[in-house]
């Protein structure tokens, strides 16, 4: 169980790590996830830049 934890704890930064940063730039420049996933074809899933998207949108609290 606890391996499983850290694996996906790293397999969630290397995401942000490599491709994190550009997807916020694009979604600052009034880009879509949608728009994302058709235009750049990064090799996530469409439910990890979709995740990535949202949880940037959120209201900082």
């Amino acid at each position: 169980m606890e391996n499983n934890y850290f694996n996906e704890a790293l397999s969630s930064f290397t995401k942000d790590f490599a491709y994190g940063g550009a997807i916020r730039h694009l979604v600052d420049k009034g880009y879509t996830a949608e728009r994302i996933i058709k235009e750049f074809h990064y090799p996530l899933s469409r439910e990890s830049i979709e995740k990535m998207v949202a949880d940037y949108q959120k209201p900082k609290e």
